[in-house]
């Protein structure tokens, strides 16, 4: 196999020196309208390539190795007990869920609740122009318990809607919302 960024032979699909050397994720706060923290680890232009793979195979490893390499050791430095990652909607699509994935690699710091976030609206955002993303509500549904503290994980922040609907919908459901992870934000820092 090669690496997809520098195509040189690899055992995956990012070798060691790209994810040593190109890869390095920088940690950037984001706060949301509604007061949502987001930390983001790349620049949508650096990895972007990378984050519309993730609708085939090779996307599941290249979201397991993103995660590895920067929500991974962001994550490490808590010390909290029972704080769960909350993958935004879970569903399996295409073979497997990115955002389930992103939140199994962090499973040894965070305890993954899947399929407790769902859509009720599948309408997909990927390519999407802004104003139609922002017309288009996820309508999410949360079946889990009250009273827990979560994190919201996703790929990508852009507007931030989709955040700012999960948070709402979980606090209205009782759950405590302390941030959200993505791998990427849109908004330049």
């Amino acid at each position: 196999m090669r690496c997809q960024l520098c195509l040189n032979l690899s055992w995956q699909p990012l070798c060691k020196d790209c994810l040593a050397t190109i890869l390095v994720p920088q940690t950037h706060k984001r706060v949301l309208e509604n007061g949502l923290i987001v930390y983001s680890f790349y620049k949508y232009s650096e990895i972007k390539e990378l984050l519309h793979t993730k609708h085939t195979y090779q996307g599941a490893k290249l979201f397991a190795l993103l995660a590895k390499t920067a929500l991974l050791p962001f994550v490490r430095e808590f010390t909290c007990k029972d704080i769960f990652g909350l993958p935004i909607d879970d569903h399996v699509r295409h073979g497997y869920s990115h955002t389930a994935i992103l939140a199994h690699e962090i499973r040894s710091h965070i305890i993954p609740l899947y399929g407790v976030l769902r859509a009720k609206n599948h309408a997909r955002y990927s390519g999407q122009k802004l104003h139609v993303r922002a017309m288009q509500k996820r309508d999410f549904v949360l079946t889990c318990k009250r009273d827990i503290q979560v994190i919201l994980i996703d790929d990508i922040v852009t507007t931030g809607a989709t955040l700012q609907e999960a948070n709402a919908t979980c606090k209205r459901h009782g759950v405590h919302v302390a941030f959200a992870l993505t791998l990427a934000d849109a908004k330049e820092f």
